[in-house]
């Protein structure tokens, strides 16, 4: 099964292609508690692997830390596509897009999003200002690149602060939440001393449900998947709803435990259509071209606001895309498959200025 927009006659690969799966090595510069994040990426090679086995290609395992390791490991000429799995490169998530760029300059058909897109949906900062462009709605927010001297004042009370350009809910700690100047400072101060050159973002905190939206590609747009609902009934009465760092990745962790994703979420037909809709908006916005997550708060409103853009999220089989992929009726390898037409297909198109 695949989705119905899709090409009558998509291209495919050649019987028995070899496909390189492309993934960033840990690196031992990595704190040992962000080292969770950045191994997971193991299951996403692994199950990739597994989906183009059923598909008839030749996966090729390939974890590099650095750029030179990528031009020496695939100057052979041998592979006929690339399955990005890149999140970076010796600990270093910036370079993610320069992954895709060089793929790009080599001349290797890859999946996964352009470099243009990976690079603007980590800057979380030029985001918001994009979706504010685009008439997409996204909570107010600051962005310091040192500790502020007074509260921004315009924003008001809680307030949400976290690394202007990381992902995977890297930087958002238990304590994200703040209510005052004094915890909001400390809250800047340490991020600020953990990611230097990258700045915080300080966001109006927006109390209700957590959404997010899973995305694959289909022709030149985007077909967005049941929403998954963030199911926080689990929190200690009080507790402020969000998915930190150890919420996400930390197993034994009680957060992780009380955070469990539900997908198709429970909502009505109306909202669910309000969140595909936005969802491709923002693929559309930050000129996506492969697969994607967008998250959202709603409030008690039902007004939805959109906190950003992951290109290329986590795609391993016990994450949230994978739940969205089942719910929509399509098995891995059909995943697998419809991701690869769309790099097939991204060479064989002009791209867009």
């Amino acid at each position: 099964m695949q989705p119905s927009n899709f090409e009558p006659h998509p291209p495919t690969l050649p019987p028995a292609a070899c496909v390189v799966i492309l993934s960033n090595a840990p690196s031992a510069s990595t704190p040992a508690l962000e080292l969770i994040s950045e191994s997971a990426v193991a299951d996403e090679v692994d199950a990739v692997a597994l989906a183009l086995l059923e598909l008839g290609c030749r996966p090729q395992k390939t974890a590099v830390t650095t750029a030179t390791e990528i031009f020496r490991r695939l100057d052979q000429g041998q592979a006929d596509l690339v399955f990005n799995l890149s999140e970076g490169l010796d600990g270093d998530s910036a370079a993610e897009s320069n992954v895709a760029a060089i793929l790009d300059i080599m001349g290797v058909r890859y999946t996964g999003n352009n470099p243009l897109t990976l690079a603007l949906a980590r800057n979380k900062n030029l985001t918001k200002k994009i979706l504010v462009a685009s008439g997409i709605p996204t909570p107010d927010w600051a962005y310091y690149e040192s500790v502020p001297s007074s509260a921004p004042a315009a924003l008001g009370y809680p307030l949400i602060v976290k690394p202007a350009c990381e992902d995977a809910s890297l930087g958002i700690l238990d304590d994200a939440v703040v209510r005052d100047f004094p915890s909001l400072c400390r809250n800047c101060r340490r991020l600020l001393e953990q990611y230097p050159h990258d700045g915080v973002l300080v966001e109006k905190f927006i109390a209700g449900r957590e959404f997010n939206v899973a995305l694959l590609p289909a022709g030149r747009g985007a077909r967005a998947l049941p929403p998954s609902e963030i199911d926080f009934s689990g929190f200690r009465p009080g507790a402020d709803q969000v998915v930190s760092y150890k919420a996400k990745w930390v197993a034994d962790d009680e957060l992780y435990r009380t955070t469990p994703s539900r997908c198709p979420a429970a909502i009505t037909a109306e909202l669910q259509d309000r969140l595909q809709n936005a969802a491709v908006s923002v693929h559309q916005a930050l000129g996506a071209d492969s697969y994607g997550r967008v998250d959202f708060r709603v409030d008690r409103n039902d007004d939805l606001f959109v906190l950003e853009y992951n290109p290329n999220p986590d795609i391993s089989p016990g994450a949230g895309f994978s739940k969205a992929l089942t719910a929509a009726g399509l098995s891995y390898p059909d995943f697998v498959q419809i991701v690869i037409q769309a790099a097939l297909a991204r060479r064989r198109s002009a791209r867009p200025c």
